[in-house]
């Protein structure tokens, strides 16, 4: 069994602190150690490099990795929608290779970028001739969209097929994502809860994103009941009324593990809400968050309440690209106050921890994988200070001891 030694200026850990001229071991792609390095051992030497774990992007839509930049216009959300859909209907056709090579080409960016797990929104033409057969581990989360009681019965039926799958791959984890309040009926939201329970499964869903939503639940009205009139999807008779962000946060807890994807307008008990149970999270993506100009999101409440926030890019349809080390970045410069510590977790444990993966991956700590990234240092200060800036760069990243 080959013994491999990484010796580098830093390491962080993550959950414990950083180690000067630390080492890490690896054996048959797990850590076996994490110490200070011996001056005169045999190891590969980095150099004046930091080794963190690999990031975890929890939340994107690899499908439009060839999207040159994002869609628009960013307002009204609507609107965007409209055009993400037009560019579905326009490239995703029977036997296309578009949806395949973007894929392809998402997993390949991601990775050189530091992402060793991701989570992905699966669409109807995601299937094992679309899977990547390279780049980072991926949590796999069916689309499911259905707001007539016909498409959901059909929907339950897919949903039920994608989580048989669990366990047939090393690489890929089945989840589902019922998309959001807006696309998804009461009984098609429950029915997935029901089946991720069932086998155990992660369930992501896109809520509190703008709001127009918050209207839509709360009076049926507004832009969204015209778009799906337009789509030819509306409900002969419509949806219940009444609601809010909560009462959806309701539902999505009782599966195994929650993702509550963007929360831009969560209301302060639906933040106490989420931070309550442990089994949820919250997955903010910064840059699309600007992109669409939305009012300050709440990760930081969120993070004094005690809550999980993972970060994610979202997909090329609203943000430039997939790089999750590009999010930290954009962080460290507009909340200085945050310590960076703070900001690598977010973009390591916290995402292992809402994909369910903090047993095996988000910190070097022995017995997990050697999912781990090199990232040069810019100046001789503070290692924490210099480690999450526009000058520092990824120079290698290693999923399962193999470097890619």
């Amino acid at each position: 069994m080959t013994l491999q030694r990484l010796k580098a200026k830093w390491i962080f850990p993550v959950d414990r602190p950083p180690i000067e001229n630390g080492l890490v071991e690896v054996s048959a792609s797990v850590i076996t150690a994490v110490r200070v390095a011996d001056r005169n051992e045999a190891a590969t030497d980095l150099g004046d490099v930091a080794i963190l774990p690999g990031l975890v992007n929890a939340h994107t839509h690899l499908e439009f990795s060839r999207v040159a930049q994002p869609f628009q216009p960013a307002r009204p959300f609507t609107d965007w929608i409209r055009s993400l859909v037009a560019y579905r209907r326009r490239e995703f056709t029977p036997n296309s290779t578009v949806q395949r090579d973007a894929l392809s080409a998402g997993a390949t960016e991601a990775e050189s970028s530091g992402t060793t797990l991701l989570g992905e929104i699966a669409t109807s033409g995601w299937s094992e001739v679309t899977l990547p057969t390279h780049g980072p581990r991926i949590f796999a989360f069916r689309e499911l969209i259905g707001l007539r009681s016909e498409a959901a019965e059909l929907q339950i039926k897919l949903a039920e097929e994608w989580l048989a799958r669990n366990g047939q791959s090393d690489r890929v984890t089945f989840g589902l994502s019922p998309h959001a309040p807006y696309s998804v009926s009461p009984e098609l939201l429950q029915g997935s809860i029901e089946l991720a329970k069932r086998f155990d499964a992660p369930v992501a869903m896109h809520l509190a994103e703008t709001r127009e939503e918050l209207d839509f639940l709360s009076d049926g009205r507004g832009p969204f009941v015209e778009m799906l009139k337009s789509f030819g999807t509306w409900p002969e008779g419509g949806l219940p009324t009444g609601l809010r962000p909560l009462d959806i946060l309701r539902v999505l807890a009782d599966a195994p593990r929650g993702l509550v994807v963007h929360g831009n307008y969560l209301a302060d008990d639906e933040l106490e809400f989420i931070a309550a149970r442990s089994q949820m999270s919250v997955v903010y993506c910064p840059r699309t968050h600007e992109f669409f100009g939305h009012e300050p999101h709440p990760w930081r409440q969120l993070l004094a309440k005690g809550a999980n926030v993972a970060l994610g890019t979202d997909g090329r349809g609203s943000n430039p690209d997939l790089s999750l080390w590009k999010e930290l970045v954009f962080l460290r410069e507009r909340f200085s106050d945050v310590a960076p510590s703070t900001l690598l977790e977010l973009g390591t444990l916290a995402g292992a921890r809402a994909l369910g993966c903090e047993h095996d991956c988000g910190t070097i700590t022995p017995g997990k994988r050697a999912d781990l990234i090199a990232v040069s240092l810019s100046g001789g200060g503070d290692p924490l200070e210099e480690l999450i800036t526009t000058n520092s760069q990824i120079v290698r990243t290693i999923v399962g001891g193999k470097a890619v």
